[in-house]
């Protein structure tokens, strides 16, 4: 099982052959591009997971993420952290499998509605699917709260480190 931190969350990958720290500074030196947090691998897929922590009890101005999440701003960046992310990995030539785009928004204020409305303002704004493609860019594009990624990959696959020591 891979393990990562990010922030006060840890996360597991049973399964998983790798997962890449993709935004790492030090990986892509002076590279502007926007990427996703991670990229786990699997046989028969790529996950690239991107999380946001408002929640974080060290937040330094969670109204501001909120109003970035009702603005639009924040879907927008999310598509872009996507886009250039598989721009990224296709020119390294790893484009051979599924890709699965997994947002983790940890922040329990957020209604089940409004969570749905995001992510389907965000497949519009990658977009997932274009008519003169060949093939969708993404086999999925799902957000997830902190409890909906527990049940899809399992209890132990995400805790809150302050939590767990506390």
């Amino acid at each position: 099982m891979t393990t990562v931190q990010e922030f006060d969350l840890e996360l597991s990958f049973p399964g998983a052959t790798n997962v890449v720290h993709f935004d790492d500074d030090q990986y892509h030196s002076s590279s502007t591009i926007q990427r996703v947090d991670f990229i786990a691998e699997y046989d028969e897929q790529y996950l690239f997971i991107e999380i946001k922590d408002p929640d974080t009890p060290t937040a330094e101005n969670p109204a501001a993420f909120v109003q970035k999440l009702n603005s639009g701003k924040l879907v927008q960046s999310l598509a872009g952290k996507f886009r250039d992310t598989l721009f990224f990995r296709s020119a390294q030539g790893k484009n051979d499998r599924k890709v699965r785009y997994l947002v983790l928004l940890s922040m329990n204020s957020l209604d089940n509605a409004l969570l749905l409305s995001k992510q389907d303002e965000l497949r519009r704004a990658i977009p997932i699917r274009h008519a003169d493609w060949a093939e969708d860019c993404a086999a999925s594009c799902i957000i997830l709260n902190f409890e909906q990624w527990k049940r899809q990959f399992g209890n132990g696959s995400l805790k809150r480190i302050s939590e767990a020591t506390a």
